[in-house]
């Protein structure tokens, strides 16, 4: 059953993560090549697979070089 649940979701998985202060972000890339951010308490760990509740990009929208890089997290860091 909540597999079918799951199935209307657009899938991210992890692919970067930082701790600052007192906080853990988490950086995801989806399937349709955009990107995703959450973040909570650093005690907590960050999902490998992350469900976002919206639909995916049309195909010609999508970008392959749309991932995180090194400079955009770092400036969560600050």
């Amino acid at each position: 059953m909540i597999e079918l649940v799951m199935a209307g979701y657009l899938q991210c998985s992890l692919a970067a993560q930082i701790i600052v202060n007192e906080d853990r972000k988490c950086f995801y890339q989806c399937r349709d090549s955009s990107r995703e951010f959450a973040s909570t308490l650093k005690q907590y760990q960050c999902p490998k697979t992350l469900y976002a509740d919206r639909p995916a990009l049309p195909f010609k929208e999508r970008d392959r070089e749309n991932k995180w890089t090194k400079e955009e997290i770092e400036k969560y860091a600050e």
